[in-house]
């Protein structure tokens, strides 16, 4: 049965207000409540069309001074007053924190004390806020509009300058994101927009419905788009977390509902592998001309020239872990002592008293669950496990209900980041990614969820 949401207790307030000095307090409390979906606005758009998080940051940081400064503060923290997950969530937030504030942590300055106390509770703001927005029955709608426009607009623009407009251009190199830090890692790149075209497919199947084709049309192009962008990220981690996504997009819906946005991959991953040979020798001749070498040599040398190999499954396979089970055999080693394994090395301690054994600088431990671990301990890994496995039930409850898009996208994040990110605790980690692919879908899952249950509580007995 289909999920019937319904406002919170303060919005229904607002919505049977009768005609009197309290029709004042409600329209200012929907204002405050559009404040709060501007500033979520400007959190999706961080990921995808804002240079650098300061931007992202100060945009979000604007609306929650206003918010923080007026009555409506009041709706922030109902998220941690009404939802028990969310309650789990500053939990263990709260409990990193103190950790990290009263032992010692290995290589903590002043500088990342207070930036690493800042990111986390401003992270914990960014949740509040989130969750309130995504409790709303409109949210998904708005929220996917923003975020696949902004992501399709950005992968089209980013392949434009990187393959056409800028020095050195071709289109057979891999692709970056082009307006955050003017061509972000690919990697980053193809997280964000494999998980927008999760969203994107969810909304154009949901669009078959629709009497207006062209919507029809352009979720499915969008979706195309977004694939494709993905792919030539060269991202496994992404292409892995898209793989996932679509496959648990059938465990509640089943394959009738879920063989299309299925089909729309593969044929896109067929496509892009087929057309691959095309893309790298197009390249190899374009930075050939550029470097004065000649063109066999980049093709036989394309990961190193940077260009898309001939065969993209087979360089997947040959790249092997990439370095991954070194940092993670790294990560293990510097767990010296039972205080290690209990108590972790701290939220902000320095990478040194991980990395300082291995050939090279790793900026982050490359899986979140890892580093949870190694920042917080076995507490701090077992509190974030459950914590996912809860909120993912809360998903599948609502997508046995009618509403998978959280559970496919909560399945996207955490493969996601199984083996990338850095942490979830902070708006300020390296990759940037975790609230958007990890966080978002959880928590609104988790706000639907609560929405779904009261609806039902007030549902008369029949």
């Amino acid at each position: 049965m289909a999920e019937t949401p319904v406002q919170p207790s303060t919005a229904l307030t607002w919505q049977l207000a009768p005609a009197s000095p309290r029709v004042g307090l409600g329209e200012q409390a929907q204002t405050q409540t559009r404040l709060l979906s501007i500033s979520m606005v400007g959190f999706l758009l961080g990921f995808y069309a804002m240079h650098n998080q300061w931007l992202q940051l100060g945009w979000m940081t604007a609306c929650l001074s206003t918010l923080l400064a007026s009555e409506a503060r009041s709706l922030i923290w109902e998220a941690w007053r009404a939802d028990r997950w969310m309650q789990g969530v500053a939990v263990i937030f709260l409990l990193g924190m103190a950790r990290s504030s009263l032992l010692e942590s290995p290589g903590m300055t002043l500088n990342s004390f207070s930036w690493g106390w800042a990111g986390s509770l401003f992270m914990l703001l960014t949740l509040g806020q989130l969750w309130q927005v995504g409790k709303q029955p409109r949210s998904p709608s708005w929220m996917g509009m923003t975020l696949v426009l902004a992501a399709t607009l950005t992968a089209v623009a980013s392949y434009t300058i990187f393959s056409l407009l800028s020095e050195g251009s071709s289109i057979g190199m891999p692709l970056k994101n082009w307006f955050v830090y003017g061509g972000w890692n690919t990697v980053c790149s193809g997280m964000t927009f494999g998980f927008a075209s999760v969203w994107a497919s969810f909304r154009w199947r949901e669009s078959a419905s629709s009497s207006a084709r062209w919507k029809y049309f352009a979720w499915l192009l969008a979706t195309i788009l977004l694939i494709f962008a993905t792919l030539q990220t060269l991202s496994r981690g992404a292409l892995m977390a898209l793989t996932v996504a679509h496959i648990a997009w059938l465990l509640p819906q089943r394959w009738r509902a879920a063989w299309k946005p299925m089909a729309v991959l593969l044929t896109c991953m067929a496509c892009f592998q087929l057309s691959a040979p095309i893309l790298s020798r197009l390249a190899a001749e374009n930075l050939a001309a550029d470097l004065g070498v000649a063109t066999e040599t980049v093709k036989s040398q394309s990961q190193e020239f940077g260009v898309i190999p001939p065969n993209p499954a087979m360089r997947a396979v040959e790249r092997g872990d990439n370095g991954r089970f070194a940092i993670y055999t790294a990560a293990f080693s510097s767990m010296t002592t039972w205080q290690d394994w209990l108590f972790g090395k701290g939220l902000w301690s320095s990478n040194d008293a991980w990395s300082c054994s291995l050939w090279w600088y790793p900026e982050h431990l490359h899986s979140v669950f890892l580093d949870a671990g190694v920042r917080g301990g076995v507490p701090a890994l077992l509190g974030v496990l459950f914590l996912t496995g809860w909120g993912l039930q809360r998903a599948w409850k609502l997508a046995r209900e009618g509403e998978s898009l959280w559970f496919v996208l909560a399945c996207f994040g955490a493969v996601a980041l199984l083996f990338d990110g850095d942490s979830l605790f902070t708006m300020l980690s390296v990759p940037r990614f975790e609230p958007l692919v990890f966080w978002t879908p959880l928590v609104i899952a988790s706000a639907r969820f609560e929405a779904s249950r009261a609806a039902s509580a007030q549902r008369p007995l029949s």
